[in-house]
């Protein structure tokens, strides 16, 4: 292929990714789904398909180019404790050190829209 063709599928890969997330995280029926953004219901399963088989193949969504090459970065994951830690029933928050106000309002407003 190309590279203009190549860039063409590797965009409609991606677009069409993104669609069918946003319809199996939608808690809708894939119909009904596609019926309310007007999203053609054969095609959905067309590039359900060719997604789930280039992943099959590739283990990627998006097909490698031959000339990448996967290189090993070193991690090195330094063990940080949290400042404040809140425990609830489903979840845990922890905020550390140097962590905005904003941040941590934005936190606590949501946790009281939770709680």
């Amino acid at each position: 292929m190309d590279k203009i063709t190549n860039a063409k599928t590797e965009f409609r890969l991606k677009q069409w990714s993104k669609i069918i997330q946003a319809c199996q995280t939608s808690g809708m029926t894939v119909v009904s789904w596609c019926s309310q953004n007007n999203v053609k219901i054969k095609s959905y399963y067309y590039w359900l398909r060719r997604i789930r088989t280039l992943a099959c193949e590739t283990g990627s969504l998006v097909p490698q180019k031959p000339e990448q090459e996967i290189v090993p970065v070193p991690f090195h994951q330094t063990k940080v404790s949290a400042a404040v830690t809140i425990h609830l029933p489903s979840f845990c928050v922890d905020i550390h050190d140097g962590t905005s106000r904003e941040t941590i309002e934005a936190v606590l407003s949501a946790l009281k829209s939770i709680c």
